[in-house]
Order: structure tokens, then sequence, then C-alpha cells
């Protein structure tokens, strides 16, 4: 059975994308992401390792226990507004990269923009960077 320290949890989903048994239940509505720990009489521990947070531990079955839940308000990007990671995850990633590596070279602040709008602005970029090398080739 899993035992969850809410405290430590990063909100990543990490631990239902490994669990084999799908015992661990993710939602999102709008601005909210939950996750649901079912009672698991498993004792695989895959979740356990690859929580990076180091939240949860595995404990022994008991009937009583109640199932665990923990909840995160999602933080919206910086330039589409949609919601798209916990603050906990987002200020982990910050703590572990170097702040030279935290920003791109035009000062975007990379970890508080969503996926989406990070590979637009890339496909932007290179676009731009591409039609400006072929205007320079030709006559």
């Amino acid at each position: 059975m899993i035992k969850v320290d809410a405290g430590l949890c990063l909100g990543c989903l990490s631990c239902s994308n490994v669990c084999p048994s799908q015992n661990i239940v993710r939602t999102e509505t709008g601005k909210m992401r939950y996750i649901h720990w079912k009672k698991c009489k498993e004792e695989c521990d895959l979740c356990v390792e690859f929580c990076p947070g180091h939240a949860l531990t595995l404990v022994p079955f008991d009937e009583n226990a109640p199932e665990s839940e923990v909840s995160f308000e999602l933080v919206a990007c910086k330039i589409c507004k949609s919601c798209y990671a916990t603050e906990p995850m987002l200020r982990r990633i910050e703590s572990t990269l170097p702040a030279n590596m935290q920003k791109d070279s035009e000062g975007l602040e990379w970890i508080r923009v969503c996926p989406l709008c990070r590979r637009n602005i890339e496909a932007e970029r290179a676009t731009r960077q591409m039609v400006l090398a072929r205007s320079r080739k030709s006559p």
C-alpha cells in the first residue's frame, strides 16, 4: 500500500504514469489537478522509485487506512494562459536548472511557458532563421 506525504508531492504525475495496475487516478478540471491513490495490495513500488519529490512510501496494507488524495492549482502559461503545471513542479525545475538556462536568448522564461507555446515559438524562430539564411544566399 502507498503512503503519501502531501507536503512533498509535486503533482507531476510520475507515479500514475508508471503504475501498472492503474491504482493512481489523476484528473484535471479547469485550473485544478487531483491525484487519488486507491488502496493497493500490490508491492511493486514503481511509483515510489519514480517519485522525484520522494513523497511516496510503501507500507503494509491496512483495510482501515483512508485512501490518499492531493490537489493542486495549476499554473497558467505566460503566453496562452492555459493551465499546464503545478507550482511545486515549476519550483523544482527552477531549483535544479542553472539560472543561465532558465531563459532563452530573448529573455523568455521557458519554465513558465507551456510546452505547446514553447514548440510554437521555437518553430517560428527556426522558420525566421531559415528564411533569413535563404534570403542572404539569393542573388
